[in-house]
């Protein structure tokens, strides 16, 4: 739908916006978008970049102060509710006659205010959704459809089936069937969410009071977080992987060199454009050719992870040409043209009909109907920085073995627990003991992958198994040394 314009104003000062970097070339295909904006009103834009490493700390002391803030603002759905309760963006209740939230996807609609407040303080602009991403050659090869990764199960047999293949590219490096970014990643949680939302847990809980609580130690959500950490357990990824982040992995997908990964939905739209625009079309994903897949069935179903960004107004912004900007560039039209540009999905229902047109992003359409979002609550912005320091500490875990024990996995979600209660200013104390936890975690890890007879081990088989007695392996590894270098110097 598109939204009447004012043709003049008697102000021609820029109109300021502030994004990140959306795709390839961020400025210049904002400015395309923003061209028509110009034409019809005399107004010009400038557009600024924000790295999103540096975004946080430069846009809440731009809304703290109100001092060169900008007119239009991106912020990520997360950060909406934190911006929002402290007053320094602007509520659009009144602008929703033009805004139309029926035009919108429900779970990106979700995303415009703080968790049960009516009050609306942002507009979906475009949805991260992250799904399996396949190299079509290398799933070719080896036989592998939607149908046979549609379970988790499934997932884990073409992961094995992939490895034992023990293909090779033209210049020597071996084809690894999947990898996922390691400790400290930006984007660990994101990880991790999509398998504990789909085996029935979540990262926050309500108690019956209504207050927020941790359910990190929640049955459920360690059966995802075990689901997760058993690619690395079971020697389907190298702990080696871990030492890497999103980047590095993306990159290894592009080169060819991994047959899935779960990421964002850009790298299919960044194959259709050359090299010198952005693109892959001319690197070997390119030639390979991408397939989106549904996140494997978990015992909850598939629930793919659901972010994207959302455009704002800073609250201390009197102009009503902002507001027009604001509604120009969420119509269809402007959503349309900007996210084939820059590869993530547009947040209209409408405009979203037409790309699950597009084989390459009807799956993941289809996942929105299922996807999740985090909890729109004003504190998940530090509540996300505790998991992400957790699951890192979690990762250092199982990066060396000898270090790994079931009882250091259970205090890490302790110490973490006790610090998201701590932030939520719940007084509640986890339930669960360790050896409770334990017994869980060892019916949680030896679930076979699937009911078929068992297979001899091999030496590549269940690292977890090496995790349980490295300690002890090293002990007799070194009494023995001990010994044997005794009797040499007795003999001496």
């Amino acid at each position: 739908m598109a939204f009447a314009i004012p043709t003049a104003y008697a102000s021609v000062q820029p109109l300021t916006v502030w994004i990140m970097p959306n795709g390839a070339s961020p400025k210049e295909k904002l400015e395309q978008t923003l061209s028509q904006f110009t034409q019809q009103t005399g107004i010009p834009t400038q557009i600024q970049v924000l790295d999103w490493g540096d975004a946080w700390n430069k846009i809440s002391t731009a809304l703290e102060s109100g001092e060169k803030a900008p007119d239009i603002l991106q912020l990520g759905t997360t950060w909406v509710p934190y911006f929002a309760s402290r007053g320094e963006i602007k509520p659009l209740n009144k602008l929703l006659p033009q805004i139309q939230p029926e035009r919108f996807v429900p779970i990106s609609w979700s995303t415009t205010h703080i968790d049960s407040d009516t009050t609306i303080y942002s507009i979906p602009w475009f949805i991260d959704i992250r799904p399996v991403l396949g190299n079509k050659r290398i799933l070719k090869k080896n036989g592998i459809t939607k149908e046979t990764i549609a379970t988790y199960q499934g997932f884990l047999k073409a992961v094995r089936k992939i490895n034992d293949s023990k293909e090779s590219l033209d210049d020597g490096v071996r084809v690894k069937a999947y990898a996922l970014p390691g400790k400290s990643d930006w984007n660990i949680t994101h990880n991790f969410a999509p398998w504990v939302w789909s085996n029935g847990g979540d990262f926050l809980k309500k108690d019956s009071s209504g207050k927020w609580q941790a359910s990190i130690l929640d049955e459920q959500t360690l059966l995802g977080i075990g689901r997760y950490l058993k690619f690395i357990l079971d020697t389907l990824v190298s702990p080696e992987m871990l030492q890497m982040n999103s980047a590095q992995i993306a990159q290894l997908f592009n080169n060819g060199e991994l047959a899935f990964i779960i990421s964002t939905a850009e790298i299919i739209t960044q194959t259709r454009f050359l090299g010198d625009q952005g693109g892959l079309s001319n690197a070997r994903i390119g030639a390979d050719g991408v397939e989106a897949f549904p996140i494997p069935l978990g015992t909850e179903g598939s629930v793919s992870f659901v972010g994207g960004s959302n455009l704002a107004i800073p609250a201390k912004n009197n102009r009503p040409e902002a507001e027009d900007l604001l509604l120009y560039l969420t119509q269809d039209e402007n959503q349309d043209a900007y996210t084939r540009q820059i590869g993530f999905l547009p947040t209209s229902v409408k405009v979203l009909e037409t790309w699950s047109e597009d084989s390459a992003y009807t799956e993941m359409v289809k996942a929105l109907e299922t996807g999740r979002t985090y909890t729109t609550i004003p504190e998940w912005g530090d509540i996300e920085q505790i998991l992400v320091v957790m699951f890192s500490a979690v990762w250092d875990q199982l990066e060396i073995p000898a270090l790994y024990s079931d009882e250091k996995l259970y205090n890490i979600f302790m110490e973490y627990t006790e610090q998201i209660n701590k932030r939520l200013g719940y007084k509640g104390t986890s339930v669960m003991t360790l050896a409770e936890f334990q017994a869980l975690w060892k019916k949680i890890l030896d679930t076979p992958e699937e009911p078929e007879q068992p297979k001899e081990a091999t030496s590549t088989d269940h690292i977890r198994n090496n995790l349980r007695i490295a300690p002890w392996l090293f002990a007799i590894l070194f009494i023995f040394g001990f010994a044997s270098a005794y009797k040499r110097k007795r003999k001496k």
